[in-house]
């Protein structure tokens, strides 16, 4: 199992993107904190965003690239998850190609990783299901990535994802565009937040989380996705803040961590979203992290530094 977590930080409300004035990023507090957390696991993600287009509805905010430079945490083991997210607000497979062309060879001169190509094709504006020409844009993005690829010899994985309980007929569409590359994809990631945006009662959230990974399994083998490809949970994280608890969060996201592993399905890799909170003051939407703004850890760290060391 590779484990690894989202440390950037963005001036946005991390569920609808609204601006949001917030501490800046601390590059070494940062460091510290990524090593800590890899301990003596051999391989560590970092996951990273940048984006093509302005934005589907012009939150240009939200499309800076996140970290700023994640080179200066891709050392020791370390390596990039970089999500490549489709924010044009015209049909551009094209330009978009091009795109990830640039990122498989930017994660091949820093040492190998993985690439993610979209963000939740599931979900509507903000996020990628709300652009134009998405699911062309996605599969032109798999086949220039694995074509970059295979003209460098670069170590790169190549996935798509989607969010959460995503029907039966996402993943019907999904193959449909993709069913030409299916043998150039690596992993399917999932991104998945039990109790965070619908209360779940703590008895069944192991329950709950089993269910979203058979749900997505059946659907996605179903449409024609392969089975012997694995999951990569791309993020996953429960917000402190107002009525939302430090304590209830270490328990929720160990809980949640616990069924995931302990699911019978092949899951590879497990992120963690975030590192830190966008701003620590009661908020919940801007309370993703394990640590605070002020880069001083919950009792979420401490479970999630135990977890890391104890399957390493």
């Amino acid at each position: 199992m590779i484990f690894g977590i989202w440390p950037g930080v963005v001036d946005a409300d991390l569920v609808n993107f609204s601006p949001v004035v917030c501490p800046p990023e601390d590059i070494d507090a940062t460091c510290r904190a990524l090593q800590h957390l890899q301990g003596r696991a051999p391989l560590f993600y970092v996951r990273s965003f940048r984006h093509f287009g302005t934005g589907a509805q012009g939150f240009s905010n939200a499309v800076m690239p996140t970290p700023a430079d994640p080179t200066v945490y891709l050392s020791d083991g370390r390596q990039v998850d970089l999500v490549c997210c489709y924010q044009s607000m015209e049909p551009d497979p094209v330009g978009y190609a091009r795109f990830v062309r640039t990122a498989v060879r930017d994660i091949h001169e820093w040492g190998g990783g993985k690439i993610q190509i979209g963000e939740e094709l599931n979900m509507p504006a903000p996020l990628d299901g709300g652009s134009p020409g998405c699911f062309h844009a996605i599969a032109a993005g798999v086949r220039a990535a694995a074509e970059e690829r295979e003209r460098l010899g670069a170590d790169v994985l190549i996935g798509v994802n989607a969010a959460g309980m995503a029907n039966e007929k996402f993943w019907e569409t999904f193959a449909c565009h993709l069913q030409d590359d299916m043998d150039n994809l690596d992993y399917l990631g999932l991104d998945i937040f039990p109790d965070v945006f619908f209360p779940i009662p703590q008895e069944t959230l192991a329950e709950a989380t089993q269910f979203v990974l058979d749900t997505a399994q059946q659907y996605s083998s179903t449409a024609g996705f392969p089975t012997s490809l694995p999951f990569h949970i791309g993020e996953t994280g429960w917000p402190t803040g107002r009525d939302r608890t430090e304590e209830k969060q270490a328990e929720v996201l160990i809980r949640v961590a616990e069924a995931i592993l302990t699911s019978g399905h092949n899951v590879t890799a497990y992120e963690f979203f975030g590192l830190r909170d966008t701003v620590t003051r009661g908020n919940w939407k801007q309370e993703f992290g394990i640590m605070r703004d002020d880069y001083s850890p919950k009792p979420a760290f401490g479970r999630v530094l135990e977890l890391i060391a104890n399957a390493s």
